[in-house]
């Protein structure tokens, strides 16, 4: 047989490995060229540097590939959802949702996450109108901005094609609104307008609750929305779910912190020594900066007449209102908090100064500051109380009071308790109540302002 020597084996294995070796490399060097690999990276790098974000440079590079991936690829299938057929999404829309989510999830304020959801959806969308439906827990109520509203307002879950969309979490798309059971055309009376087609969708947030509904109408053209706006439509919706949990939480510390800093001013102008005049405006206007409320009234108790007393800004002029026919009354006599929702379904309310003003009283909150004293009755143990009237929510719209705020009011008559006292232990010291300056009586209250009765005019 043939002896090979060891040398010659080696020798073997080593130009068999160095051609393995020379294989791989071209096979590299072909995919390098195939796919511009040195281009790619050249560009990302020499971006990089020329822009010098402040991310990292690996979440830099991430964000660039996915633009380009976009840009390039022409067209991406993607799986509509309940749609068993793939729509088919051109690049440059793909972009523009890519920077429309970008910019919702940007937003933090309340209204502008509102108001950029809408603007956005508008736009990518191409349709006429778009609504945006935010449910409140507190009242079991959706409260609607649209795009053509000045103002928000309010349904009910279940009322029409959103409020069904919002009860079931699913998906609504109409060809033609008049064709469906669940339209209500009463807006479209009353306005002139004309509603065509129709898509909404539920947003849900991380635990897969609903949380509000995002709608669109009326397709420009006067076609119907297909099902590249549902997947549209369903990409924004999970953003905006997002956007509006994170506006939600920002707006929680902010009402935190403004009401933090309210009490250590209300606590700082309170340490002076102020008269009780002064110490009612003070209460007053430091209540309202705590929980947002449109008028707020702080009325002092005469239990020796039974009435409720405060002092105007003009010249120290009591203003008297009997405890009896009045929610601030029942609050003064019994000496528990009254959270009313709406005023004209409570019959101890007066809706004479309603009528009279053309002011719509609807929340009201009264709470009872009790004297530092206990008492085992509560007559003889109320010191003043407290009367907040209409809740003002970030949008703008009246809402109700909730359990926070009667929480913080509680609170707050609280502090405000031992001062008010102490100016009144001094007024009286001073001066019999009632002699100092002219009393006018009167059985309502213009909401905050005194309702002022001529002298030669009967009290009512």
């Amino acid at each position: 047989g043939i002896s090979i020597s060891p040398q010659a084996v080696a020798m073997a294995l080593d130009a068999a490995a160095q051609e393995v070796q020379e294989q791989e490399q071209q096979a590299i060097d072909d995919y390098v060229r195939q796919h511009r690999i040195d281009t790619l990276m050249q560009g990302l790098v020499d971006r990089l540097l020329r822009e010098r974000p402040q991310t990292e440079p690996k979440e830099f590079f991430a964000q660039q590939l996915r633009k380009q991936l976009l840009q390039e690829k022409g067209s991406v299938a993607f799986k509509a959802s309940n749609n068993a057929s793939n729509a088919e999404i051109p690049a440059a829309t793909l972009l523009r949702l890519f920077h429309a989510t970008g910019g919702i999830l940007a937003e933090v304020q309340p209204r502008e996450t509102i108001a950029r959801i809408i603007r956005e959806t508008l736009s990518l969308l191409s349709c006429d109108r778009v609504s945006l439906f935010v449910y409140d827990r507190r009242i079991d109520t959706l409260v609607l901005t649209a795009s053509n509203l000045e103002f928000p307002f309010r349904v009910k879950p279940g009322q029409g094609i959103a409020g069904s969309c919002f009860q079931a979490s699913k998906k609504v798309n109409i060809a033609n609104c008049y064709e469906d059971s669940r339209f209500d055309a009463t807006f479209d009376e009353a306005s002139g307008y004309r509603t065509r087609s129709l898509v909404a969708m539920p947003i849900l947030d991380f635990e897969g609750n609903c949380m509000g509904v995002l709608q669109a109408i009326n397709k420009d053209g006067g076609g119907s929305f297909d099902s590249v706006d549902e997947v549209l439509l369903a990409t924004l919706t999970r953003h905006s779910g997002i956007a509006l949990r994170n506006a939600e939480v920002f707006r929680a510390a902010l009402e935190t912190k403004e009401r933090a800093t309210a009490v250590l001013h209300m606590l700082q102008s309170l340490t002076e020594d102020v008269g009780i005049q002064h110490a009612l405006q003070t209460i007053t206007l430091h209540a309202n900066e705590l929980i947002h409320a449109d008028r707020c009234s702080c009325f002092l108790l005469d239990e020796a007449s039974h009435e409720l007393w405060s002092v105007a800004s003009n010249l120290s002029t009591e203003i008297r209102i009997p405890m009896e026919g009045s929610i601030a009354g029942h609050c003064a006599r019994d000496g528990e908090t009254l959270m009313i929702p709406d005023a004209y379904d409570d019959p101890r309310f007066h809706r004479g100064v309603d009528q009279e003003s053309g002011y719509r009283s609807r929340s009201i909150l009264v709470v009872p500051v009790l004297r530092r004293r206990t008492a085992t009755h509560h007559e003889g143990n109320v010191l003043a109380v407290i009367e907040m009237i209409n809740k003002i929510d970030f949008d703008g719209a009246v809402g109700v009071f909730d359990g926070e705020d009667v929480y913080v009011m509680e609170t707050f008559a609280t502090f405000v308790s031992s001062r008010l006292e102490a100016r009144l232990l001094r007024r009286s010291a001073r001066s019999p109540l009632g002699s100092q300056s002219p009393t006018v009586k009167t059985g309502s209250l213009l909401h905050g302002e005194v309702k002022w009765l001529g002298k030669d005019q009967p009290s009512p």
